[in-house]
């Protein structure tokens, strides 16, 4: 079990441990999402969430999370239908005097719902089998670019969304196959369109991780390695079959030794959809391409689309020294790809790969150059805004590079909003703040060392 898990038990049974006078709106939220994401206990979380929405808080922000968090909650048991008119409030625009709840940006929280009901949304076209409006939604996507604030792509979380029934490790083998042959039943329904075939290969890749767990390759079992390897396959057979022979082709003579006859009425458009090559990038890293495919393919991937910057953050993972790279590999192939993009996006690149590569538990790359990633930050938080998990990250990459300047200026935004996908629990956060010990947690230091009482560990964990 991950630290993360283990923090999350521990707050579910500090909360459950209250009497219901003294939980706060903020807890009874908090066991609610864990009854939901973790426990899967999706019958708790309604009535939770519906409670919270009944009680009509305060901080209207926390009906608004509740409402958002019950839709997602009913479409997982199953009732498009039921969820409709959930959706339908958790969109709607919230009064003007509404307030963010305290210590939050109302902006942050305000980026928050958005995604999560671009999620919903999505979910609920695809459970109704929507397929011709997940078409032409996911045809807006690509065409015109959209994005969310940070930066991220609308089109990159609409694949995770349709390709994966929830978390790749706690969902079930079950909900995986269910999804799969939903997937298939859209391919059959859609023959000549990539778009599912693009979701199929995704849903393989995280269901193949979930065989395999995120822990070191020796505690994986020989049984978890075959199903790996036979779902990463399975995902590259999907891809090769959307694509064009030529393109398969260009990928270098080795990868194209192993493309198969294409189909007639597959589709043959995949250089037109960048979320094809990181698919493919997925497969590479899990199969284990040599460099010369792996930056062929990245060169080609950043040809198709040079602002899908997912391309160039798992190339430099590629590149660890714990992967197939040497150490400094990550570092250089950073600096090369932010000056050949060039500009505030380049710019905007290089810290995105710093944040994938150094936060937020070991630092693994760490000739990163922090003026750069400094640039980087200021240029996306120009261009698109930067979240609050964002700012948090960045708050503790500065922590980690000795610049407490900056990691104070961050601080001041962040308010109490802390991320506890950066900082784990909330006595690093409170210690890294105010620079003093916290219920025996250290400040994190820029050696990296904070006594947390437990480790998170390391892990080989993919980013997608």
């Amino acid at each position: 079990m991950t630290f993360r898990y283990l923090a999350e038990a521990a707050l579910a049974v500090a909360i459950a441990a209250l009497p219901a006078s003294a939980q706060s709106v903020a807890e009874q939220l908090q066991k609610g999402i864990y009854a939901q994401q973790t426990l899967g206990d999706l019958d708790g979380a309604i009535r939770i969430f519906r409670q919270i929405i009944a009680s009509k808080p305060a901080q209207p922000v926390y009906a608004a999370q509740a409402q958002t968090h019950l839709a997602q909650a009913l479409l997982q048991q199953g009732g498009p239908a039921g969820a409709a008119q959930e959706v339908t409030i958790a969109q709607a625009a919230p009064p003007p005097d509404v307030q963010s709840a305290p210590g939050s940006s109302e902006d942050s929280a305000d980026s928050d719902s958005k995604v999560r009901a671009f999620k919903v949304h999505v979910r609920d076209l695809f459970n109704k089998g929507a397929y011709s409006e997940l078409e032409t939604l996911a045809d807006q996507l690509r065409s015109q670019k959209l994005r969310f604030k940070g930066g991220a792509w609308k089109l990159h979380t609409f694949y995770a969304t349709v390709g994966s029934p929830g978390s790749s490790l706690t969902a079930t083998d079950a909900a995986w196959q269910s999804r799969i042959t939903k997937l298939e039943q859209w391919i059959a329904d859609s023959p000549a369109s990539l778009t599912p075939r693009v979701a199929l290969a995704h849903a393989y890749i995280r269901f193949a991780w979930k065989a395999r767990g995120h822990g070191y390759s020796n505690t994986v079992t020989p049984e978890s390695w075959a199903l790996f390897r036979q779902r990463v396959q399975a995902a590259r057979t999907v891809l090769e079959d959307a694509a064009s022979p030529s393109l398969v082709e260009s990928l270098t003579p080795a990868v194209a030794q192993s493309a198969r006859t294409v189909p007639e009425n597959a589709a043959t458009t995949s250089g037109h959809d960048p979320q094809w090559y990181r698919e493919m990038q997925a497969v590479a890293l899990a199969q284990g391409w040599n460099r010369t495919q792996m930056d062929a393919l990245a060169n080609q991937a950043l040809a198709n689309e040079p602002s899908y910057y997912y391309f160039a953050v798992e190339e430099a993972v590629y590149l660890l020294s714990k992967w197939y790279g040497k150490p400094g590999d990550s570092e250089q192939y950073a600096e090369k790809v932010a000056d050949q993009a060039g500009g505030s996006e380049g710019d905007s690149t290089y810290f995105l790969i710093a944040a994938a590569l150094n936060c937020c538990e070991d630092t693994q790359a760490p000739a990163l150059s922090w003026p750069r990633v400094q640039r980087g930050f200021a240029a996306l938080d120009q261009a698109y805004g930067s979240t609050s998990r964002q700012q948090n990250v960045m708050a503790w990459l500065a922590l980690r590079a000795g610049d407490t300047e900056t990691a104070q200026q961050l601080f001041a935004r962040i308010g109490n909003d802390w991320n506890e996908s950066v900082w784990k629990i909330k006595a690093l956060f409170d210690a890294s703040r105010t620079g003093q010990p916290v219920a025996g947690t250290r400040p994190l230091q820029a050696d990296g060392e904070a006594s947390t009482g437990a480790s998170p560990g390391n892990t080989e964990a993919v980013p997608q």
